[in-house]
C-alpha cells in the first residue's frame, strides 16, 4: 500500500522566494505519485552546504505554514527545512455548500484511505527531492511531525530508511482503535453518521496502517516522543503504547499544555535542541 516508483519525475517547481536575513523561504511544489502537486516551503540557509535537513508535517488543523517559524530558526543554525501540506488540506470546499453537504464531504475525506497512504508517500517523495539537491547532506536528515504528522510519521519510520531521527508530537499509535473507541466528538460523529457497513469497511482498511505495525521497525533511527498530559485528542494508553512498542533508541517527554502545544516553549526548546544534537550541530 505504501510502495511507489522512486524513478518517477519530481517536476520540481519554485513559484516564488523571499530572501530574509540569513536564509531564503521558497514556495515550491513537486509531483505526487498519486497525482497533483505537493505544495511545500523550502527554507534554505545562506551558508554553504552540504547542509543537514528536516522534513516537517503539520497537525490536521494546520498546513505547511505551521512549523515555518521553527524552520526559520533552524535555518540560522545551517539547517534546510522542507514543510509539506498534507493531501487532506490541499483543497477547500465551495463556500456555498449547506452544512449537510459540508458534513458529507468531511466524512468522505476522513474515510478515504488513499489520503493516508498518500500522506506517507508524499513525504517520501519530499525526501527524494532533498536527495536530488547537491547542497543537502543526505546522511543527516530528521523528521518532525505533530498529531497527523506524528501518527503518519510513525508509519513512515517503519518504511523509510533515509531519515536518521524523528520527533513525533502527540500522535496516535492506532487510528483504527481511536475511531472505534474514542469519546472525542469527532470520533463519535463519524461513528454516528457512517453506516455500519461503511464504518466497518473503513476500519478494516485503516487497521493495517496503524503506526503500531511500523514504529517497532524504526531502528537505527532515533525517536523523540512528545505527549501532553490530559490530551483531549490522544488518550494516555495510546501514547504509552506508541512509546513502548517503538524501537530503540528512543526518548519520551510529557508536557502540561493542550493538544496543539499552544505556547509551550519547553516542548519547542526540547525538540529543537534534540534535533540540533541529532544532526550533529551541537558542537558547532
Amino acid at each position: 500500500m505504501l510502495e511507489y516508483e522512486r524513478s518517477l519525475p519530481l517536476n520540481f517547481e519554485e513559484s516564488s522566494c523571499i530572501e530574509k536575513d540569513g536564509y531564503t523561504v521558497r514556495d515550491v511544489s513537486y509531483l505526487s505519485p498519486y497525482g497533483g502537486r505537493v505544495p511545500a516551503y523550502l527554507v534554505v540557509p545562506d551558508a554553504n552546504g552540504p547542509s543537514p535537513a528536516v522534513v516537517f508535517m503539520h497537525p490536521g488543523q494546520g498546513n505547511r505554514t505551521t512549523f515555518l517559524s521553527e524552520a526559520e530558526a533552524l535555518a540560522l543554525n545551517g539547517v534546510v527545512s522542507l514543510l509539506i501540506t498534507a493531501p487532506a488540506m490541499r483543497s477547500r470546499p465551495p463556500k456555498d455548500l449547506s452544512e449537510e453537504q459540508k458534513l458529507n464531504l468531511m466524512l468522505e475525506a476522513i474515510s478515504d484511505i488513499q489520503q493516508y497512504t498518500q500522506t506517507v508517500v508524499d513525504i517520501q517523495r519530499g525526501i527524494d527531492l532533498l536527495f536530488s539537491f547537491e547542497n543537502i547532506d543526505v546522511n543527516r536528515l530528521a523528521y518532525v511531525g505533530h498529531s497527523l504528522g506524528a501518527t503518519w510519521g510513525g508509519v513512515l519510520a517503519g518504511v523509510e530508511e533515509r531519515i536518521k531521527s524523528y520527533v513525533l508530537m502527540a500522535g496516535l499509535s492506532s487510528v483504527s482503535e481511536w475511531h472505534k473507541t474514542s469519546d472525542h466528538p469527532l470520533a463519535a460523529l463519524i461513528r454516528a453518521k457512517l453506516s455500519r457497513e461503511r464504518f466497518n469497511k473503513f476500519i478494516s482498511e485503516l487497521e493495517p496502517l496503524d503506526a503500531v505495525h511500523y514504529i517497532n521497525k524504526a531502528t537505527p533511527a532515533s525517536l523523540l516522543f512528545q505527549f501532553v498530559h490530559d490530551d483531549e485528542f490522544v488518550p494516555k494508553h495510546q501514547a504509552d503504547t506508541f512509546y513502548s512498542i517503538a524501537s530503540s533508541p528512543k526518548e519520551i517527554s510529557w508536557y502540561h499544555t493542550d493538544h496543539l502545544f499552544t505556547n509551550c516553549d519547553a516542548a519547542y526548546q526540547d525538540r529543537t535542541q534534540w534535533v540540533i544534537k541529532q544532526l550533529g550541530l551541537d558542537n558547532k
